[in-house]
């Protein structure tokens, strides 16, 4: 009996953790969002859509570390974030923090975020209207660090030789995640 409850107790735990990381990725994303949506404009009445929020979490890459080596203060992180990258394999998408910031709240930001999309289907859409303006918001796992930090690399995808992106510090403080610092900026 005792193993019963030991067990159930075990389980209890990684549910909570797990809603807790929901939340954590849902307040990051809203505010990774906001700004990236600001000067967007709600999608209504066949309004052509010019940014795109593509439905997968990227994976972390070796890319990430790197750029993060000289950093003040993720450079003391070096070994953690390396360690974070080397076991993301599987694929997640972000439905459950997409279904927790849209659920009855921030239905304006929801006007100009719309539905995430596959790669397939915005190089179709894309290719559809025949212009080279539409772009995909792509936001990489998030790689929680130790003193409330996070870490998220941020890309801009609108064709194979046209990408931008930049890595985003965050942080915890007094419960409430904020914007540290954007850094790494890099275009092709």
């Amino acid at each position: 009996m005792k193993s019963f409850f030991a067990v159930l107790g075990m389980l209890l735990s990684l549910w909570t953790y797990g809603q807790s990381q929901v939340q954590d990725n849902a307040a990051l994303l809203k505010m990774i969002l906001t700004k990236y949506y600001a000067n967007e404009k709600p999608v209504v009445k066949n309004r052509l859509q010019l940014l795109f929020f593509y439905s997968e979490k990227a994976n972390n890459t070796v890319e990430i570390s790197e750029g993060c080596k000289a950093h003040p203060v993720l450079k003391n992180f070096y070994a953690e974030i390396k360690k974070q990258i080397q076991i993301e394999n599987q694929q997640e998408n972000w439905n459950a923090e997409f279904q927790l910031l849209f659920t009855n709240q921030h239905e304006y930001l929801q006007t100009k975020v719309q539905t995430p999309v596959s790669l397939e289907k915005f190089q179709a859409l894309n290719q559809s209207f025949g212009e080279n303006n539409q772009r995909m918001l792509i936001v990489n796992k998030p790689i929680y660090l130790p003193n409330n930090y996070c870490l998220i690399k941020i890309g801009f995808y609108r064709s194979i030789e046209h990408n931008s992106g930049s890595f985003v510090l965050f942080q915890k403080i007094n419960g409430v995640w904020q914007w540290i610092e954007e850094f790494n900026r890099w275009e092709t």
